[in-house]
């Protein structure tokens, strides 16, 4: 696997504030938004909306 390079975007994972799933991966540029990214997204295990919190990648 190729490693990425180290630059302004890096790769996040948006976490479920009530289940604590990983559901979604997305980029986000670290120059432009300094603080972390929180987005109401579905959630498939909850069936509803929910809050999404920016998590690290493992």
């Amino acid at each position: 696997m190729a490693k990425a390079k180290k630059g302004a975007v890096e790769l996040i994972a948006l976490q479920c504030t009530e289940c604590n799933r990983r559901n979604y991966t997305t980029k986000k540029n670290r120059r432009n938004s300094q603080t972390k990214l929180e987005l109401s997204k579905y959630c498939r295990f909850d069936r509803k909306h929910t809050l999404h919190k920016e998590v690290k990648v493992k």
